[in-house]
C-alpha cells in the first residue's frame, strides 16, 4: 500500500484551486431525476474533517468484482443523478459490486476516501476527482496497488500518465462542446434582436459565472463560448466581476465569477454586480444549470424578465430538470444536456466489458452520442433551446447498458 503517495496529494491540493466535474443512454429515454433532492441539499455545508459518506450499493447476485467510486459531491444536482444511476445498474446488473463515497467538494476528504479505498483494495476505482495536480500521481498509486484507475466527468490526466499506466480510462462529456452551445445560444439571440446591447456601447458586456479555476469544464466553457462570440463578429466588452478579455481562443484561462457550481453562490454574486452594472449586462454565461438559476433569481428580484424590454439572456449547461423547467417559463435562454444517465453507464459498460475480457471500442459500448479514443471516452453534448427542450430526457431508473 502506497500510503505515503497518498500524502502527497494532500499538500498538491493545498497549492491549487479546488476543482470538481459538474459541472454531463440513449436519447430516448424518458426524463425522471433526483434534481428537487439535490437542490435541497446543495447548499448543506460540510467540514472537511467529518468521515466520508460512504455507502455499498445491493446487488441482485453474487458479484466477480468491487468496484469503489468517489464523487466530488453528492450534493450536486448532475453527481447526484449519475451517481444513483450508476448504483442501480451495478445493482440490477450484479456484476460489479459499487461502494461509493462523497468528497464533500473538499481535497483532504478526498484524500482520505483514496486511502481508504486503496486499503481496500477493489478491482476498479471510479475517481470524480477534484485535484488535478495529483490525477496522474492517483493514476499511478492505483496501479501500484493493482486496482484499475477510471477518471469520470474530471480533467483527464495527462498523455504521460496514460503512456505509464496501461490500465487507465477516462470517461467524461467533451467541454468545448458546452462552451461552444453557450456562445452558439447567445450569437442566435443577439441575431434576432436589436435591443441586445442595454447600454448602447457597441460592445458584449457580460458576467461570466464559473465552476472552479483550474478545472477544465470551466476553462473550456468560459474560453469557448467566448470564442464562439468573438467569431461571430461581436466585440467583447466588461467581463463584469471578472477580467476583461479579447481575442480568446479555446483552452485560454479566463478568470469570471467564481461560484463553485453553485445557485446560491451564483445567486448572491449576481445580486451583488446587478447593484452597480444593472444597466451594462447583456448576457450571463453560467458554468451550470445550478449557477444560471441562481444568476435568473437575483434578476428576478430587481425586477427582470416581466417583458423583452428587460430580458437578460442566460444560458447554462447540464439539461437539469430544473434548467428544463425555466427554459420553458421564458427565463433560461438554453443549456446542453450533460447525460447524467449515459455517464453512469459508460462508467459501468466500461468495468463491464473489461470484467468480462472484451475490448471497450465505440461499438461495443453501443451508447448514441459516445466515441472511444484509446482509453478516453467521450460524451457529446446536445444544445437544449426552447426549440428542443422536450428532448433532454433521460431516466435515472432505466437499467439497461
Amino acid at each position: 500500500m502506497k500510503r505515503k503517495v497518498i500524502s502527497v496529494l494532500l499538500s498538491l491540493g493545498m497549492i491549487s484551486a479546488l476543482v470538481t466535474g459538474c459541472s454531463s443512454s440513449s436519447g430516448t429515454e424518458e426524463t425522471t431525476s433526483t434534481d428537487t433532492a439535490a437542490e435541497a441539499s446543495a447548499d448543506t455545508e460540510e467540514t472537511a474533517d467529518e468521515a466520508a459518506d460512504t455507502e455499498e450499493t445491493a446487488s441482485t447476485g453474487e458479484a466477480s468484482a468491487t468496484a469503489g467510486v468517489i464523487w466530488y459531491n453528492f450534493a450536486d444536482t448532475f453527481i447526484a443523478n449519475a451517481r444513483q444511476c450508476l448504483n442501480n445498474v451495478a445493482a440490477a446488473d450484479g456484476t460489479i459490486s459499487i461502494t461509493d463515497a462523497d468528497s464533500q467538494n473538499d481535497i483532504a476528504t478526498q484524500d482520505n476516501n483514496l486511502n481508504n479505498f486503496i486499503t481496500q483494495k477493489p478491482k476498479y476505482l471510479v475517481i470524480n476527482n477534484i485535484n488535478n495536480p495529483a490525477a496522474d500521481t492517483i493514476a499511478a498509486t492505483c496501479t501500484e496497488n493493482g486496482i484499475i484507475p477510471i477518471f469520470a466527468n474530471t480533467t483527464s490526466p495527462s498523455d504521460e500518465a496514460f503512456e505509464a499506466n496501461p490500465d487507465l480510462w477516462y470517461v467524461s462529456s467533451v467541454s468545448e462542446q458546452s462552451g461552444e452551445n453557450m456562445g452558439n445560444a447567445i450569437v442566435e439571440y443577439f441575431n434576432t434582436h436589436d435591443n441586445w446591447d442595454r447600454n448602447g456601447n457597441g460592445k458584449v458586456d457580460f458576467i461570466l459565472l464559473q465552476g472552479m479555476q483550474t478545472f477544465s469544464d470551466t476553462i473550456n466553457r468560459s474560453s469557448y463560448s467566448l470564442a464562439t462570440i468573438e467569431a461571430a463578429g461581436y466585440e467583447l466588452g466588461t467581463n463584469i466581476g471578472g477580467d476583461d478579455v479579447t481575442g480568446v481562443q479555446g483552452g485560454d484561462s479566463i478568470n469570471g465569477v467564481l461560484c463553485n457550481f453553485s445557485r446560491s453562490e451564483a445567486q448572491t454574486n449576481v445580486e451583488a454586480l446587478i447593484a452597480n452594472y444593472g444597466d451594462d449586462i447583456d448576457c450571463i454565461l453560467a458554468d451550470n444549470d445550478d449557477e444560471a438559476l441562481g444568476a435568473i433569481a437575483a434578476l428576478q428580484a430587481h425586477g427582470y424578465f416581466t417583458d423583452d424590454s428587460n430580458y437578460i439572456p442566460v444560458v447554462g449547461v447540464d439539461a437539469t430538470v430544473a434548467g428544463c423547467e425555466a427554459i420553458s417559463n421564458g427565463t433560461l435562454l438554453g443549456t446542453s444536456l450533460n447525460n447524467p444517465v449515459k455517464l453512469a453507464k459508460a462508467v459501468y459498460k466500461v468495468m463491464y466489458l473489461l470484467e468480462n475480457g472484451e475490448e471497450v471500442t465505440t461499438e461495443s459500448l453501443a451508447m448514441d452520442g459516445v466515441t472511444v479514443e484509446g482509453h478516453k471516452v467521450l460524451i457529446d453534448y446536445i444544445p437544449i433551446s426552447a426549440d428542443n427542450v422536450d428532448e433532454a430526457t433521460y431516466d435515472i431508473n432505466d437499467t439497461s447498458f
